[in-house]
């Protein structure tokens, strides 16, 4: 068993208590209108609020196939995708002993599932995965032979949630209290900068609702993407997360009306959103706060798309946002904040 990492990802269920801790610091009286709680099984909320990430460092792994294959660099130094492609299918023989499982194997051409899904459910997350990995490119201009990790992406696909945190304890360190609370989760497998980078992604079908299950995976797949695209640097949190949350939005524009709600009224009563703004990718994370996020990233995005790309790859070369978006867009955090207000205020809440 790997020993236990820190979970880097908060839940918050109770809407109320989340909106307190988002305007807290904020002047002025709040007029964020009442808003039930998510039911217990979050069916009703962004994935975002179930989701969990955690990473992977050199030498947890205690099992011969997580660690790199001997023969992972080609003769001229570059890395052999294909040895290591070879190597990670071999966790599954070791998964289905350790956990008692029959997960079978499909794969893609970025993807390996490792599932005991029924066919049908296997075949339509295969053809998700890949429509996801061609929608991002396209979304950020990002070339098809760009290699964003290395060897595949592990989906793993539990028919069960027991058998889903079965390999959370097992495999990727949660501990009780962690696993309940996870939805589903990415991990990336952090190595040194110079070494292959893998990541994998593991969600329950504990919920017969398809498009629910799409979001999911279209949540923690935008995740991995962005984890590992260009340098594997950690971006803020909200972008992270605002990022997640734009791409369930391009799979699934029916649920932009729903992502809106609670930046339509912080905007409205002018709350801060500094303390988003600041967060730091282990930060708590409240429940209005994937709202805000959301929409700062689709309002950078409408103010130029090559800007966005550029903003993010400065972050990801080290730069702090400050720099990063005066460089891309010629303005700073304060400046970001004020654009948003009236983004928000006046051609969102303008929507329906």
């Amino acid at each position: 068993m790997t020993p236990r990492l820190p979970l880097l990802a908060a839940v918050c269920r109770a809407a109320l208590a989340a909106a307190a801790l988002l305007l807290a610091a904020a002047p002025g009286p709040a007029a964020v209108p009442a808003e039930p709680a998510p039911p217990a099984d979050n069916q009703d909320g962004p994935p975002s609020t179930r989701d969990e990430r955690i990473v992977l460092r050199p030498g947890q792994a205690d099992l011969d196939a997580w660690r790199l294959p001997a023969n992972y660099r080609k003769p001229d130094g570059s890395f052999d995708q294909a040895a290591i492609v070879a190597h990670e299918k071999e966790r599954l023989p070791v998964l289905n002993q350790r956990l008692g499982a029959r997960l079978r194997i499909a794969e893609t051409t970025h993807y390996l599932l490792f599932t005991d899904a029924d066919a049908p459910t296997a075949d339509k997350f295969a053809a998700w995965s890949e429509a996801l990995y061609a929608n991002l490119g396209r979304q950020f201009g990002i070339p098809a032979d760009e290699r964003i990790w290395d060897g595949k992406c592990i989906l793993m696909l539990f028919a069960t949630r027991a058998m889903f945190e079965s390999h959370a304890r097992a495999f990727d360190g949660f501990g009780a209290p962690g696993v309940r609370k996870a939805g589903a989760y990415f991990a990336w497998e952090a190595r040194p900068e110079g070494q292959p980078q893998l990541v994998h992604i593991c969600i329950p079908l504990d919920t017969r609702d398809e498009r629910r299950l799409q979001e999911l995976f279209a949540h923690e797949g935008t995740h991995a993407f962005f984890q590992l695209y260009k340098r594997p640097v950690d971006l803020p949190r909200w972008l992270h997360e605002g990022l997640a949350e734009y791409m369930t939005v391009v799979n699934d524009p029916a649920l932009r009306p729903r992502k809106l709600e609670w930046s339509r009224a912080i905007a409205r009563s002018r709350q801060s959103i500094r303390d988003v703004l600041a967060s730091a990718p282990d930060d708590t994370f409240a429940y209005p706060a994937y709202s805000v996020s959301y929409t700062l990233v689709d309002f950078l995005l409408a103010a130029g798309r090559d800007k966005f790309k550029k903003f993010v790859e400065r972050l990801k070369t080290g730069a702090d946002q400050d720099a990063a978006l005066r460089e891309a867009y010629g303005f700073d955090l304060a400046e970001l904040q004020r654009r948003w207000y009236l983004y928000v205020n006046e051609y969102v809440s303008a929507q329906r």
